[in-house]
């Protein structure tokens, strides 16, 4: 996976999450989850700054620079 595909599946992926995953705790956990293994595939963590606060929270639990 490029990394611009892994941050557009996520952009795309996210109101779905927010929908099936209401818990807070839980959400937070697998967007971080799911955030690292995507990096792990190449995607830039960065890209997805400033897209949701939430997000931010588990990409700077990942320790994932401003790009």
């Amino acid at each position: 996976m490029s990394w611009l595909a892994g941050a557009a599946l996520f952009r795309e992926m996210w109101p779905l999450i927010q929908k099936h995953i209401p818990e807070d705790d839980f959400r937070a956990d697998f967007v971080r989850d799911l955030l690292s293994l995507l990096m792990n595939c190449d995607m830039e963590g960065a890209d997805l700054r400033h897209f949701h606060a939430e997000i931010d929270e588990a990409l700077d639990d990942l320790d994932v620079g401003e790009g």
